[in-house]
């Protein structure tokens, strides 16, 4: 089996875990959830303040995520170390702490209830309750309810700490397939993740919320997917295509298009779908391979025709010096309208004139 052929049967096999998950997460917002677990507790316990703080293993932290009756950002600490203070000690032990009366000067003493989050065998966080408001101590009942809700909130935050590992395993294994198709043409190696990154910075700059902008910096990495089936006589050739052969690359989006539509379920990459198929299709209808004109052609289709376009443009060939990033942002303003979508072509020159026409400068946060 070709790495190529490995990698695809691993992303199929993610794709499918990450749908799954993708619908568990869909249903339930977890800043929501533990919002609502805070004011549970603040209510029913009768506390004055909640905190919930969740471990950050990779970073070695301890960071407030929610709050009720105060707000994070005005927490003495609204970051800790692990095994540091109250807090850091129930997270590391994994063991209820109440406290009745901790000084808390000018004469005053405060009640405080801490409770670990924990799934699945593991300690993820922990809740915080502080003062009840009748001036008493937290009780047995208190600390029953405390527990019983912490159990909730801990699961919620494992299902979506799961989710997320998994999209970054996902995204990985997206980018070696790319990069595994870019190998197989040393001069246009890192095509895919640039054309990627241009699209991604553009739907930023629309406005896309976060999970939009994944799924297009996922269809634009997999834009060119379909060269996988083009020959390496062609994918490779050193010389400008004959006619015959230039038709045998344009097959490449339909190839493409074949490839993502194997991966099931359809609807979790249907924008890549569309993307792969049909990113060479242009404004004024003289592109290919259905001659779509405007806006029948997919928003991400149009965005990554520009971003792909762009690349192309100033990517230095054995036929081709390139073009300077000048040059090819005139190209792009030049051919707004006709070939490539006007405002897609504004927004990228925007981002182009942020970084001084300067791709060392040019942006480069991680889509995840």
């Amino acid at each position: 089996m070709t790495t190529i052929t490995k990698l695809e049967s691993k992303v199929k096999e993610l794709s499918k875990l990450l749908e799954a998950l993708k619908e568990l997460n869909a249903a339930i917002d977890l800043q929501d959830i533990f919002q609502g677990i805070l004011d549970q507790m603040v209510m029913i316990a009768e506390a004055k303040e909640a905190t919930l703080w969740v471990l950050e293993k990779e970073k070695n932290r301890i960071v407030a995520k929610a709050s009720c009756g105060v707000s994070a950002e005005s927490l003495p600490l609204p970051t800790l170390t692990v095994g540091e203070g109250i807090i850091g000690n129930v997270i590391n032990t994994g063991k209820t702490d109440v406290v009745e009366n901790a000084e808390q000067g000018m004469g005053e003493c405060k009640a405080m209830l801490t409770v670990p989050l924990k799934a699945k065998g593991q300690t993820l966080g922990a809740i915080q309750l502080v003062n009840k408001k009748d001036r008493s101590a937290f009780d047995d009942r208190d600390v029953k309810l405390a527990v019983t809700l912490a159990e909730q909130s801990g699961l919620a935050l494992h299902n979506s700490q799961m989710y997320d590992e998994l999209y970054k395993m996902f995204l990985s294994m997206i980018r070696m397939l790319a990069e595994a198709l870019d190998a197989r043409d040393p001069l246009t190696k890192g095509h895919s993740e640039r054309v990627a990154r241009y699209a991604w910075l553009i739907g930023k700059r629309m406005k896309f919320d976060p999970q939009v902008c994944f799924e297009l910096y996922q269809a634009a990495i997999l834009h060119d997917i379909g060269k996988i089936g083009i020959e390496d006589r062609i994918l490779r050739k050193t010389t400008g295509l004959t006619d015959s052969e230039y038709e045998l690359m344009k097959k490449h989006t339909e190839i493409g298009a074949r490839i993502l539509s194997a991966i099931k379920p359809n609807r979790f990459f249907q924008k890549s779908i569309d993307t792969a198929l049909l990113h060479h299709e242009r404004m004024d209808g003289s592109g290919y391979p259905n001659k779509l004109k405007g806006e029948e052609i997919p928003l991400f289709a149009r965005i990554v025709g520009v971003a792909d376009a762009f690349d192309a443009m100033t990517t230095v060939r054995t036929y081709s010096e390139g073009m300077s990033v000048q040059e090819a942002a005139a190209e792009l303003i030049r051919c707004k309208g006709s070939l490539f979508d006007s405002e897609i072509v504004d927004i990228f020159i925007e981002i182009l004139d942020d970084c001084s026409y300067d791709l060392q400068a040019f942006p480069t946060e991680d889509a995840v």
